[in-house]
């Protein structure tokens, strides 16, 4: 049976992540009003992701999987958010794909444990169920530890 957390330390993270999505908060709200009274420039469109990605195809391990990601990913931002790329949340998460990849960032938002991956996962919480079918469509991306460690259970013969 897993030991339960005092109720104190439980207090104490809920209200911690609460100050963290609170601070995203405002910062969106920030940044939106800078952009919106011409004050700062609207973020730089994160298209060259694909463009990234057709680098990173050339790579012999899964480049073609990784635009197919990355291509499902914006297809999804623009279903759930609209088309508007200057938004904090698609900002935030293209910068996020272009530095750990599009599987990494999917599993970030759906497993991730981390105060900051919690509070992306706040943030993007219409995208979850959308997410979640894109790690059914490509399993094998998102669950490569798991298929290892599975694999080394399988008896020799299935080798």
């Amino acid at each position: 049976m897993p030991q339960q957390m005092p109720l104190r330390s439980l207090l104490n993270e809920i209200s911690a992540l609460t100050l963290h999505v609170q601070q995203l908060s405002r910062m969106a709200g920030e940044a939106s009003a800078l952009i919106e009274h011409s004050q700062m420039p609207a973020p730089i469109d994160p298209e060259p992701l694909a463009v990234q990605g057709a680098q990173a195809q050339q790579d012999a391990d899964g480049g073609t999987q990784r635009v197919e990601l990355e291509e499902a990913i914006i297809a999804i931002f623009e279903e759930v958010f609209g088309p508007r790329t200057d938004t904090l949340e698609r900002q935030m998460s293209m910068s996020l794909i272009a530095e750990y990849g599009p599987a990494a960032f999917v599993q970030k938002v759906l497993w991730g444990e981390e105060i900051s991956d919690i509070a992306l996962t706040i943030a993007l919480e219409r995208m979850l169920p959308a997410l979640e079918q894109l790690v059914e469509e490509y399993p094998a991306a998102f669950l490569k530890q798991a298929n290892s460690v599975l694999g080394r259970f399988k008896p020799a013969s299935d080798a």
